[in-house]
């Protein structure tokens, strides 16, 4: 299957330098094709997917959906780290700092961010060791 995900947003430098940021910490590049209107992050379009921002169609206001959240895998809990870090330094808020959860499987090593619109953003990394990994 190949998809792709659109976030609206009401400041396109502003989010362009935000995704530029965090898919740098997720070794994704700049899509190719993008406008002056949108930008897009991820694999090549024919082969995978992909991850878009730009002014909604409508030219309504962009707004966060309540319950809405894409979540990027990540290679490890140290990248984790760094897309959260990263975020908050690039005008995202902190929606739950790196590490696991009582409500998910212990190796399920995550962290939220709300991007600079309100969208939220979730990174995570699937069998998360402790004892390999103490954090930074």
């Amino acid at each position: 299957m190949r998809l792709y995900t659109t976030y609206g947003t009401n400041d396109l430098p502003r989010a362009i330098r935000f995704y530029d940021a965090i898919f740098s910490v997720l070794e994704q590049p700049r899509l190719p094709g993008w406008t002056e209107g949108r930008a897009g992050w991820g694999t090549d379009p024919d082969a995978g997917t992909g991850f878009w921002v730009c002014k909604p169609f409508d030219r309504l206001t962009a707004d966060a959906g309540n319950g809405t959240m894409i979540a990027f895998p990540a290679h490890s809990a140290a990248q984790v780290r760094r897309f959260h870090a990263t975020g908050l330094e690039h005008g995202g808020a902190d929606e739950g700092g790196p590490g696991v959860r009582s409500y998910y499987a212990p190796d399920f090593y995550v962290a939220y961010l709300r991007d600079p619109d309100g969208n939220k953003l979730s990174c995570f990394y699937y069998h998360y060791n402790p004892a390999e990994d103490p954090g930074d």
